[in-house]
């Protein structure tokens, strides 16, 4: 499944605070592994968006920092996780860590991305069900984690 213009538009509205979300979208189904992929495929696009993100901040109330509001590339990382793990809360926000301790950086940024490329390459290779199965981690061989 390519992913075409108009749902890419979709996913880019999922994160995008600037981006509306297109007409007769509203029955995506997120579980599907097709739809999945094709999703992935346009958010890995939205690298270097630094438009508002349509979330950001702690997802967890283990969270105790609070956070600057995240651009829509860094929620796009995000939200391809949420996907692929089928699980909104997989960090405690919406943050890239360094190992550093800084938080959402362009280095760490650059570096998230480069992995989630690297990663998704296996992805498309195995099959989605597999990659879970397999765990397969996109900031694996990164110093750069989730918050």
């Amino acid at each position: 499944m390519k992913c075409e213009p108009d749902i890419c538009e979709y996913w880019r509205s999922k994160v995008d605070a600037t981006v509306r979300s297109p007409p007769n979208t509203s029955k995506v189904d997120e579980k599907n592994p097709l739809t999945v992929i094709a999703a992935i495929e346009c958010l890995l696009k939205m690298e270097g968006n630094k438009h508002p993100a349509t979330f950001s901040g702690a997802v967890s109330l283990e969270a105790s920092q609070i956070f600057p509001q995240a651009t829509a590339d860094v929620a796009a990382l995000y939200y391809i996780s949420y996907l692929y793990h089928q699980k909104w809360d997989h960090a405690d926000a919406i943050a890239l860590r360094g190992a550093d301790g800084s938080v959402n950086t362009p280095k760490v940024i650059r570096e998230a991305y480069r992995s989630y490329k690297k990663w998704f390459k296996s992805v498309k290779r195995v099959g989605l069900p597999r990659a879970r199965e397999m765990k397969l981690d996109p900031l694996k061989e990164t110093k750069v984690y989730w918050y």
